[in-house]
């Protein structure tokens, strides 16, 4: 399955741009930060492919015992093979996830997550998969 990740933050003014780097490498380590200045706004980004590139975030996802949660967030913003989902910088910084708006929620702006996938949907089922509980 071919699956593209684009995660981007903005870095603005007041903010220290190795700590909005660190709330990137806390969600994706393995992603290779790019500095990005379209306009006179810096930006950092990072592309990745495949599942194992979405390992920690999901990892993170199962450890704050959120998937129900992020099954919802997600799914609600699945569109066509596309899903767009934002996390709040300051929690991921300390190595938290906490899903919030694109506006409003996340005082230093959020870390923008696009997953691009032939059927998002399986991704979302790859982050919040809850194995079954075993009868005894």
């Amino acid at each position: 399955m071919s699956i593209k990740v684009l995660v981007e933050s903005l870095v603005n003014p007041t903010e220290d741009e190795k700590k909005v780097e660190r709330a990137l490498r806390n969600v994706f380590p393995s992603a290779k930060i790019e500095r990005v200045t379209p306009d006179a706004t810096l930006r950092l980004r990072a592309h990745g492919e495949g599942l194992d590139f979405l390992s920690t975030l999901r990892n993170l996802i199962k450890q704050e015992r959120i998937r129900s949660a992020a099954r919802a967030v997600l799914l609600s913003r699945t569109h066509g093979q596309r899903v767009h989902a934002y996390l709040n910088k300051q929690a991921a910084f300390v190595g938290r996830i906490s899903f919030c708006e694109p506006d409003g929620e996340s005082p230093l702006g959020p870390i923008s997550i696009a997953i691009e996938a032939p059927i998002p949907e399986d991704i979302v089922e790859y982050l919040t998969h809850r194995p079954e509980l075993r009868r005894r």
